[in-house]
């Protein structure tokens, strides 16, 4: 019988979002956005909650919504009307178009129908889940020159980030054209979330993304953050100022056919956000697609001979979009179940000798020591750096894998079953090993503070990023989880579905269980209540409000 309780998932509170408005020939301006708000013409007998200082601008052009959440933008059948990340808003019915959700990134335009000839005061909007009211936007005039260079040591556009290359770009004019050239860089340059792979033709109010650095050719200058205005030094990250870093909406994954076997659907109908600072649980029972779920995500398919119907977009980009896979992959840290390691290296040489591989064509050995030095302080291995690999945890030699990924621009990190194999026992004499009198300089974990791998894997996202673990052992740390995804093979058509996605409290409601592991024995149809179906269709209804 299902849990007939109300609330099955209590919503996060609501994140800031802000509108990055440029307009030619005036000042950038970024808005906070603040539940509805209306957008118009600047005018003094009309009442706009977010004004526009264009003449092509209608008095009440558009409104901005806030449900469950979600912003959206609707247009109010203006007369020049609203281009949504180049496509013109199209009319639903007298009052305007339809309300259409906004994630972060997205473009909202006013302009003529030509986009690529610009009306003298067009508008550019940009929705944004990561700039800030505070951010000092510059100015770079393009007027008198042909040639510009962007990069982290260049005489040009300056961008002081770890993540630029020292030459990262060159814009070039040639006729009526600025054509935007990669210089082979690290992280890649990106043109309207498409890599650029040799160079790339840009038009007014095109946007150009380098590391995580947003930059907006308008055709006479180029807009960029240098900087917030009050703060000298980055602020830590903080939970309650989380960004979307994945949305995952997954058609369904299935098996390529051969010769002799059909093609098989493994997962179906899989849609949801991973955000900084989450540490996520995937729970699923036999056959529901744990680990096929963790390959979709992460862009192994071609490896594994799988197809991914859908979209998996990874900072603003789709991921299996041809021009996107080889750097975006850079982003992703795939810990192996069973790392291979030197076991006579010290932690500080393992992760050095990572950084050189990664980073050693583009930085200087003091930069690429000093980021070493700040992996190893924000992993927390300070402690053990100079260590043998031989002689610590093995939960610490998989934080040491952890921080070998982390010295590139890891945007989140898998954990497949990284306890395999251990049981209780085993999990406790890891951690005696560490109290031993070998690790002299080493502070002893106990039981209460290291139960199992997922504490020394939890430190991944501390600074933002975000960590996906299937585990055989979810209670043992289930208060470190921040969500967790439930996963069931449905008996209707033989594949996995998402069952539940939200935080640890609410799962245990949503299920009528005590404990995390007790929800595989309840959709579990081998060994189990066999209730997937069941809970499939009761997420499927919660979703549905």
């Amino acid at each position: 019988m299902i849990n007939n309780k109300t609330v099955y998932y209590t919503p996060l509170p609501s994140k800031p979002a802000t509108l990055l408005i440029l307009e030619r020939g005036k000042p950038v301006r970024v808005i906070t956005l603040k539940g509805d708000m209306r957008l118009g013409r600047e005018e003094a007998e009309t009442r706009n909650d977010i004004t526009l200082r264009s003449s092509i601008v209608s008095r009440h052009h558009g409104d901005f919504s806030y449900i469950d959440g979600v912003y959206y933008y609707k247009d109010n059948n203006s007369l020049n009307g609203t281009f949504l990340n180049g496509k013109k808003m199209e009319s639903y019915n007298k009052q305007g178009t339809k309300s259409v959700a906004l994630h972060d990134g997205d473009v909202l335009r006013i302009d003529r129908q030509t986009l690529n000839n610009p009306h003298p005061e067009a508008v550019e909007m940009i929705f944004s889940m990561t700039f800030s009211p505070d951010d000092n936007w510059a100015k770079y005039s393009l007027q008198g020159k042909s040639e510009v260079k962007i990069g982290r040591e260049v005489d040009g556009i300056r961008l002081p980030n770890f993540m630029v290359s020292r030459h990262h770009a060159t814009l070039k004019h040639f006729g009526n054209n600025w054509i935007i050239y990669d210089n082979d860089s690290k992280n890649g340059t990106f043109v309207n979330n498409e890599a650029v792979e040799e160079k790339h033709i840009v038009n007014p109010f095109d946007v150009i993304r380098i590391a995580n650095i947003t930059l907006i050719f308008t055709g006479e200058e180029i807009v960029y953050v240098a900087g917030r205005s009050d703060v000298t030094v980055a602020k830590p990250f903080r939970y309650a100022e989380r960004s979307v870093i994945m949305s995952v909406n997954i058609n369904q994954v299935y098996t390529k056919s051969h010769l002799f076997s059909k093609s098989k659907i493994l997962l179906k109908n899989i849609n949801l956000d991973i955000e900084s600072g989450d540490f996520i649980l995937v729970l699923g029972g036999a056959g529901a697609g744990k680990s096929t779920f963790i390959k979709a995500i992460t862009g192994q398919k071609v490896q594994e001979g799988l197809e991914v119907e859908g979209a998996i977009i990874l900072n603003k980009m789709d991921l299996y979009k041809k021009s996107n896979l080889r750097l975006l992959k850079l982003k992703i840290g795939i810990v192996p179940q069973y790392p291979d390691y030197r076991p006579n290296d010290t932690v500080y040489h393992t992760i050095l000798d990572s950084a050189l591989l990664q980073l050693s064509s583009d930085y200087s050995r003091q930069e690429i020591e000093q980021k070493v030095e700040t992996v190893i302080r924000n992993m927390m291995l300070s402690n053990i750096r100079d260590s043998k690999l031989s002689v610590i945890s093995g939960g610490q030699r998989k934080r040491v894998q952890v921080a070998i990924k982390a010295v590139g621009d890891i945007s989140f990190f898998t954990f497949d079953e990284p306890d395999a194999g251990l049981d209780i026992a085993g999990r406790k004499d890891q951690i005696n090993q560490l109290s031993s009198t070998i690790l002299k300089d080493v502070e002893p974990l106990t039981p209460e503070s290291s139960k199992d791998n997922a504490i020394e894997l939890q430190q991944a996202t501390l600074n933002g990023t975000a960590g996906l673990m299937i585990s055989h052992y979810p209670d043992d740390v289930a208060e470190k989880y921040t969500k967790v995804i439930v996963l069931a093979k449905s008996k209707i058509d033989d594949a996995g579905h998402l069952a539940y996605y939200g935080d640890v409290p609410n799962a245990l409601s949503f299920f009528g269980v005590q404990k995390l592991s007790d929800i595989v024995y309840e959709i579990n149809y081998e060994g189990g209540k066999g209730r997937g179906d069941e809970f499939i269709k009761k997420f499927e209804n919660t979703r549905k409000g």
